[in-house]
């Protein structure tokens, strides 16, 4: 894929004292080639680093001197005007070098101008750094459950200031197609990315996935438990396994994005190869997993049918290899723990709490959750200064977690462990209250 052969793309110009040379923010452009457009967001740190994103689909980390160098390639400044900036704030830097790294700079542009395909980055380890190394101003995901647009809207007004440019909405059963259109709709004025995730039968359902691409939806996320009817249905209710097909020929027909959320439990375990290869003939190329975990000690009773702790490792090793065998490119999803309150079917269908290491999850009163750990709040997105929350207690414990080595000698190589141990409950996402 495009974005892991770019994501550790770096040009070692020296850096400049601060204050950086591009302020701190979140910098959206277009570029449009041979009919076909490509939207960038460049985001940069406070130290001067940025992120560069296109369509959604492949990232590039960029240090202070790649920000300077691709800022001034969006906006269609020339060439010697570039290079003579970047000789004024880089000290050291001989013109043979600067010349050289632009040129890099250059080429990195025109291939991200025609990416493969446009699919969301989910992992932490497609950003390349963690959390805390790369010192992040904020995420860059939000995971926002559906709502009256009168609510919502001023939640994605908000993400933005705050430079969090991709929101996923997160449609219930049955949703209101109004709001969901009109929360796409408010998010592409931004400039965000705006994905959903819903069922197949709501997304089939009259003209909604129609106009959902009309409003600029970039992908949509559509649960699949199992090849077979009976498990599948039994999760996601009656009907929707027949109309899954349906929906992905309809986004395709509209020129929207699908990918798969895959939820790991033991009646879905056991049958992941037909799965897969059942969504590659499909042409699915972009498939999230996310597990319900139990403790090992949870009473059976308890647990019903979620993965022991003791397991995942095994089912992760399982999941990677059927990926690979065929060609499909799979993200990891933080572990939810198993609520021995809620009936297993509603735990799984109500899916992870966010979209992977890079996103949070924001409710509906405006309280911000991060990805994994305690369902506790870290602020209130209306009420709370952004950089309040970000360093907030919740949002500390997160990023020293994250940011040490989680790899063993017992699981060598496996990319759930990119982020965290996928056997130490203390690491999964603990259900809301």
């Amino acid at each position: 894929m495009p974005s892991r052969n770019w994501l550790q793309q770096a040009f070692r110009l020296q850096r400049p004292e601060p204050p950086p040379p591009i302020p701190p923010g979140l910098y959206p452009f277009m570029q449009e080639t041979d009919g076909a457009y490509t939207r960038f967001h460049l985001r940069v740190e406070p130290d001067g680093t940025g992120t560069l994103v296109a369509n959604a689909s492949a990232a590039v980390r960029l240090t202070p001197s790649g920000v300077v160098m691709v800022k001034a390639l969006l906006e269609g400044r020339q060439t010697e005007e570039i290079l003579h900036d970047v000789l004024a704030l880089f000290r050291g830097v001989t013109p043979e070098r600067a010349r050289e790294d632009l040129g890099r700079v250059q080429t990195l542009l025109g291939r991200l101008l025609s990416p493969k395909d446009r699919y969301p980055i989910l992992n932490l380890q497609d950003v390349a750094l963690s959390l805390h190394q790369a010192r992040l101003m904020a995420p860059f995901s939000a995971d926002l459950p559906l709502a009256d647009p009168v609510r919502i809207l001023p939640l994605l007004a908000r993400l933005w200031d705050a430079g969090i440019f991709h929101a996923v909405f997160l449609a219930p059963d049955h949703p209101n197609p109004d709001h969901l259109v009109r929360a796409v709709e408010r998010a592409e004025d931004l400039g965000m990315i705006a994905g959903v995730r819903a069922r197949a039968s709501d997304l089939a359902a009259d003209r909604l996935l129609q106009e959902l691409a009309q409003a600029g939806v970039d992908h949509l996320t559509i649960p699949v438990a199992s090849l077979g009817r009976e498990i599948h249905d039994g999760f996601y209710g009656e009907g929707d396994h027949a109309a899954f097909e349906r929906a992905i020929a309809v986004a395709r027909a509209n020129e929207v994005c699908p990918m798969v959320e895959v939820p790991l439990v033991e009646s879905t375990v056991d049958a992941l190869d037909p799965l897969l290869e059942w969504l590659e003939g499909l042409a699915i190329a972009e498939v999230s997993f996310f597990a319900i975990a139990a403790p090992d000690e949870m009473p059976a009773a308890q647990r019903s049918d979620a993965l022991p702790a003791s397991m995942l490792p095994q089912v992760a090793a399982l999941v990677e290899g059927a990926a690979r065998d065929t060609r499909v490119r799979f993200f990891w999803q933080t572990p939810m723990r198993r609520d021995p309150l809620q009936p297993l079917a509603d735990q799984v269908r109500e899916g992870p709490r966010c979209s992977g290491d890079v996103a949070i999850r924001v409710e509906i009163d405006g309280s911000v959750i991060p990805p994994r750990g305690p369902y506790q709040p870290a602020g209130n997105l209306l009420r709370d200064p952004w950089p309040q929350i970000w360093e907030s207690q919740a949002f500390r414990l997160f990023r020293e977690r994250v940011e040490a080595p989680s790899h063993c000698p017992d699981c060598p190589g496996l990319a759930i462990c990119a982020a965290a141990c996928p056997r130490d409950p203390a690491d999964w996402a603990e259900p809301g209250r």
